[in-house]
């Protein structure tokens, strides 16, 4: 009597179980309406199963039992919630593999020498727990990955479709499984190496595509800084050339009550001042290329303002690779020198740039003191730091789209910068 009744209660909880979950990983919460709409499919594929149950036995129960009860799960979450068919197959084969946890602890329990009631019964929490687990942690996470394009879901859906397929093919319809063939038993080892390989091979591809989407989301990041700054450049010189202007009336007033007065002396320092004012307002040329002289001038400021030691070189012969990226490799490589100022006393703070440019080729060279020399990983200087460390893979990602090589190294307390393209 207690066995019957474990047993109707066992298969109860399956029902709603694999019904809540697979509803839950089409992100279907257990909440307001959805709870009348899942507990009405609950009631009818109960009925259904307690009909055919008294009429056909249990064996035809369990055979038909994707007809009683997959069928129209499948049907309300593809005509009711209008979910992709592909997602759906995909939930519900997931949601039959999260019950063998309760049916393999059952079997366990039965060969450690347990009776029947007590396998039923750990059957019956370990199916609770499952289903706690799988609703709190997992479901939100398996929506989420059946939420993406039908490639997606076939990666991730595969193994618990084969899985059904497999199971009810070899221990429901057959019993293939209970005769221990060997092809049958090493069919589930070949698929999931098979699967595994399959996969890898997938994830690679998808982490490849994801990692060229964020270099050329953050070479777009860095275009439009460049843009920013080149523009803040042009700004700047012309507000000072509009103060000139404003001030050219009091200078030349200045300046005639100064000969007036025979004061030649206080003439040339009014005139000097005025010089070194109007070269202020110049953008210094390093070379032919407009972007480049923005990008060096912009930073030959900063480096003023902040009393740091800037020493540039540039010879320019040929034409520089393609500006937007080469001048990113640039603005990444004085950027990271600038940041390891900070930590050094104001007598030591110093860069020195040297940028040669040929017809066949461009050498970059950057070179600054640091306090701690960083560590390096593969030939690549490593941060902890929060924000940090993109820089140094930037300058390498875009020096290899341009065909090129780079090298970071530390050299008597000099962090140095090679690139080559």
């Amino acid at each position: 009597m207690l066995e019957t009744g474990l047993f109707f209660v066992h298969y109860a909880l399956l029902l709603v179980f694999g019904l809540v979950l697979s509803a839950a990983f089409e992100d279907i919460r257990p909440s307001g309406r959805n709870v009348w709409v899942i507990g009405g499919l609950a009631m009818f594929c109960g009925l259904l199963q307690i009909a055919a149950y008294l009429v056909l036995g249990e064996t035809l129960v369990w055979q038909l039992y994707p007809l009683l009860t997959h069928l129209p799960l499948v049907a309300v979450l593809c005509g009711y919630y209008r979910r992709p068919l592909t997602t759906v197959l995909a939930s519900v084969a997931t949601a039959y593999l999260c019950c063998q946890p309760a049916n393999w602890f059952g079997l366990l329990v039965q060969a450690l020498g347990g009776s029947a009631e007590m396998a039923r019964l750990v059957s019956i929490l370990v199916l609770l727990l499952t289903g706690f687990v799988a609703l709190r942690y997992l479901a939100a996470i398996i929506a989420h990955i059946y939420s993406k394009s039908g490639r997606d879901v076939w990666h991730f859906g595969v193994v618990p479709i084969v899985y059904y397929l497999f199971d009810y093919g070899m221990g429901v319809y057959t019993d293939l499984w209970l005769r221990n063939g060997p092809l049958v038993t090493e069919f589930l080892s070949f698929f999931l190496c098979a699967v595994y390989l399959v996969f890898c091979t997938l994830h690679a591809m998808a982490y490849d595509r994801r990692v060229e989407a964020e270099y050329k989301e953050q070479l777009l990041r860095l275009t439009a800084e460049q843009q920013a700054r080149e523009l803040e450049a042009m700004r700047r010189s012309e507000y000072e050339i509009r103060l000139l202007r404003h001030d050219m009336r009091h200078f030349l007033g200045n300046l005639s009550l100064c000969l007036n007065n025979n004061d030649l002396a206080a003439a040339r320092q009014l005139l000097q001042g005025y010089v070194e004012q109007v070269d202020a307002t110049v953008v210094s040329r390093y070379c032919r290329s407009e972007t480049i002289n923005y990008l060096l001038s912009a930073f030959a400021a900063r480096c003023q303002q902040q009393q740091i030691v800037f020493l540039p070189t540039v010879e320019q012969s040929g034409e520089f690779p393609d500006a937007v990226l080469f001048s990113a490799i640039l603005s990444n490589a004085l950027e990271n020198a600038l940041n390891a100022q900070a930590a050094l006393p104001a007598d030591r703070r110093s860069i020195r740039l040297v940028l040669k440019n040929t017809p066949d080729q461009t050498h970059l060279l950057v070179e600054n003191p640091v306090a701690a020399p960083p560590q390096m990983v593969d030939g690549m200087p490593i941060t902890e730091k929060s924000g940090h460390g993109y820089g140094s893979q930037s300058i390498r990602y875009l020096t290899e789209r341009l065909g090129g090589s780079c090298r970071f190294l530390v050299r008597d307390g000099t962090f140095v910068l090679q690139v080559l393209i």
